[in-house]
């Protein structure tokens, strides 16, 4: 069944866009969702099409009085702004169309003007090229639909507004980041509930207050699940390279690393598709885990480790690793800019740890490495582009859990028994 015809200006404005999208026209600046149907639009027909090429403009019209369009175009050409072509989409038909068309004919621009009620076109010469949306087998060869769709799924990807667009329409919602958030605020909230326990038990009794701002008993984090040498010797103990990342000493240590979580989240939830977001967060976290077993098997056996640093630092590494992988199928500014952006935050990160002995910089590196590899591997060209089969990305979560598992046996092969 061919789609109906539009019943108001906005929807008109839709099809008339899509007729332009499917000639090949190209949106001259961005649109959004929110927009494109709303507010005046430009877009650039190239030649060798049978609409006339240059800049059309398409809007809703709803004039108080014809003069108000003369107005307009007079505004345009003292700017040198005027389009080739103006295509004026109204609810009901616009008063005086003869006059619309003789105005638009001094100014040297073409002119289409559709009505939703009834379903008409007229015009210039280019309403004839118009006319055919009234067809109703030309609205459903075209599929009558936002043209935003077709800009992200037939443009080249190396294009910044169809890779930004691209972008924009994966992984909606970012479930992942917000689940991992939210996990990670329950388990804070919980471990608060719990700590008069724990300062209880060590003759001291901390307030609430106390514990927010300098942070859980040491006692509290290792029953928790922390990550620590002299707690990883014992047998069945691999759990808490995982749990380690889900748990925080105090406030200030859950907010920062849950805001950063969020900042990189939004793009790297996005890059990856949600199922190999998800893998790499949780192999980083465990990469970060063992490096921090590690070190501190060698400087400070009794140190507890905590934090989603390890995994945060790995979202990192995996921007740049999509960057340093897609080089050449992504824009420019966008590889330049997760590079850069990939860099600074590490060095200054990096820097930071060396100046606080409290920071675990071991857990950072080690996230940062395991996720530098993972993201690279599991890099992507953005949908609608075929994606990589489910059994390709399982394959590479199990060599990293296999890599990660030989680098744990021969990190506890150091410690001390």
């Amino acid at each position: 069944m061919a789609n109906p015809w539009p019943s108001d200006a906005n929807d008109l404005s839709a099809l008339v866009q899509q007729f332009l999208v499917f000639h090949g026209a190209r949106h001259v600046r961005p649109v959004t969702e929110d927009n494109w149907k709303l507010v005046p639009v430009l877009l650039q027909v190239p030649d060798g099409r049978p609409i006339p090429p240059g800049v059309w403009l398409v809007t809703p019209w709803d004039a108080p009085s014809p003069s108000s369009f003369e107005v307009w175009l007079q505004r345009q050409a003292d700017l040198a702004e005027l389009p080739n072509v103006v295509v004026l989409t109204s609810d009901f038909p616009l008063d005086a169309p003869q006059w619309l068309a003789t105005a638009a004919r001094q100014h040297g621009v073409e002119l289409a003007m559709c009505s939703a009620q009834p379903p008409q076109v007229l015009g210039t010469a280019v309403a004839d090229a118009v006319a055919v949306l009234l067809e109703p087998a030309i609205r459903s060869e075209i599929d009558v639909v936002n043209p935003l769709e077709h800009l992200a799924a037939l443009g080249d990807p190396r294009d910044p507004a169809v890779f930004v667009e691209r972008l924009r329409r994966t992984a909606r919602g970012l479930p992942v980041t917000k689940t991992l958030i939210g996990l990670n605020v329950l388990i804070y909230g919980a471990m608060l509930l719990a700590s008069g326990h724990y300062s209880g038990r060590r003759g001291n009794e901390l307030s609430l207050v106390d514990v927010v701002i300098g942070g859980f008993p040491l006692a509290q984090l290792a029953d928790w699940g922390g990550n620590a040498p002299n707690l990883a010797t014992g047998p069945n103990t691999a759990w808490r390279l995982l749990t380690a990342a889900f748990l925080h000493g105090n406030l200030l240590h859950i907010g920062m690393n849950l805001l950063v979580l969020r900042q990189i989240g939004d793009t790297a939830e996005r890059l990856f598709g949600s199922l190999s977001y998800t893998f790499i967060y949780l192999l980083a976290a465990l990469g970060g885990s063992i490096a921090s077993l590690g070190w501190h098997g060698l400087t400070a056996p009794g140190a507890v480790s905590v934090g989603a640093s390890g995994a945060v630092f790995g979202i990192m590494g995996a921007t740049l690793g999509f960057a340093l992988a897609r080089r050449d199928a992504v824009p420019r500014h966008i590889y330049q800019q997760l590079v850069r952006s990939g860099l600074f935050f590490t060095i200054v990160n990096v820097g930071l740890g060396l100046s606080m002995a409290v920071v675990d910089n071991a857990c950072h590196l080690g996230g940062l490495a395991v996720g530098l590899l993972t993201g690279a591997a599991l890099s992507r060209e953005l949908p609608p582009a075929p994606q990589p089969p489910l059994p390709t990305r399982l394959a590479i979560l199990g060599a990293s859990l296999t890599v990660l598992g030989v680098l744990y046996r021969w990190v506890l092969g150091m410690l001390p028994v």
